[in-house]
């Protein structure tokens, strides 16, 4: 890793602290949301792949009058207007889950997810693609009409063939890295608009 990386990793990592934030990924989310006024008060907000809970955090700031629920596989702290279920979302029902506290749908449906990498670059490449997919599968039982989804992916190979995906499903489609992101990561967020089911 060289000096601007572990500079920038410490410096949000430092920031996160001082904020009060779980995670410097909480920055991540923020600048998204500033970029493409993502996110507006009163939204249902379906945060998969919450736990620590960075996220979640800045949901329950930027959307205290709205729903926000936060699914993870692991334990989460409580946060402050988050409803939060233990789940996988692999598991055959979870949409079902997900719906019971937010009948109606979700305005926006957020994933950070990403398995540990392995250090093989084409198979974590495939592991956040096959993760991807099944928040898109999920979209298509949760998210309202013209809803918004944002999926974090690492770019590769794959990368196009997702993008194709998304633009299936939602009238505008965006790739999209945040400042907050190491500048040598991978990892890169898809965020798709107007989603037609």
């Amino acid at each position: 890793m060289s000096w601007i990386e572990r500079r920038r990793r410490e410096e949000y990592y430092r920031k996160a602290k001082d904020e009060g934030f779980r995670s410097r990924a909480a920055y991540k989310i923020k600048q998204i949301d500033e970029k493409f006024s993502l996110i507006e008060n009163g939204f249902r907000i379906l945060d998969l792949g919450a736990s620590p809970g960075g996220w979640s955090q800045y949901l329950s700031l930027v959307n205290p009058e709205g729903l926000n629920v936060a699914v993870d596989v692991l334990p989460m702290r409580r946060v402050k207007n988050v409803h939060f279920l233990r789940g996988d979302i692999f598991e055959e029902d979870i949409w079902n889950r997900v719906l019971e506290p937010s009948p109606k749908g979700y305005d926006l449906v957020l994933s950070d997810i990403l398995m540990h990498t392995s250090g093989d670059r084409s198979r974590d490449q495939a592991n956040s693609f096959f993760i991807a997919k099944r928040v898109l599968e999920i979209c298509q039982h949760v998210l309202a009409k013209n809803g918004k989804a944002l999926v974090k992916t690492l770019q590769g190979d794959l990368t196009e063939e997702l993008r194709a995906e998304f633009k299936k499903r939602f009238g505008r489609v965006f790739l999209t890295k945040p400042p907050s992101s190491l500048p040598r990561s991978p990892e890169v967020y898809i965020l798709g608009e107007h989603f037609s089911g």
